[in-house]
């Protein structure tokens, strides 16, 4: 079986349209697991740290969440992988349900999060059309 792929700083820079400072700054503040190091000591990133980073661009870009909160979604989001794996190993009904009970809570905190920027988005979406209706008016209602 081949070694995993590893990418340098520079390639995943390319790849995901991000600065060399941004990977740094990802794994200061904890966001990224312990990158590995060539002998050399420089910075060599494997397709899951990869996939991790463009998560994390995701969460940013298409949520508009701050740092703060996509570590509270990855976290959330490991949480869930634990107890997958635990449900998975678990032969007792009673415990499987209770699994799925903490899941289902640890998704609802998700979606509602989710909801929440939807309803500010959405507000701040009819706060603009409301400008833009009243440009309109105000343009219409002129005698030239």
């Amino acid at each position: 079986m081949p070694a995993p792929a590893r990418l340098t700083m520079e390639e995943v820079t390319e790849r995901l349209g991000i600065t060399s400072r941004t990977l740094h700054y990802y794994e200061e503040i904890g966001l990224l697991p312990d990158v590995a190091r060539t002998e050399g000591r420089h910075r060599v990133y494997d397709e899951a740290t990869v996939d991790r980073i463009a998560h994390i661009l995701r969460l940013k870009q298409v949520l508009g969440a701050s740092l703060q909160e996509i570590r509270a979604i990855l976290q959330a989001e490991e949480e869930l992988e634990r107890i997958k794996a635990s449900y998975r190993g678990e032969s007792r009904v009673e415990e499987r349900d209770r699994l799925l009970d903490e899941a289902s809570e640890r998704l609802r905190s998700i979606i509602a999060h989710i909801d929440e920027k939807m309803e500010k988005l959405q507000a701040m979406r009819q706060g603009f059309y409301a400008r833009l209706e009243r440009a309109h008016r105000l343009k219409g209602g002129r005698s030239e």
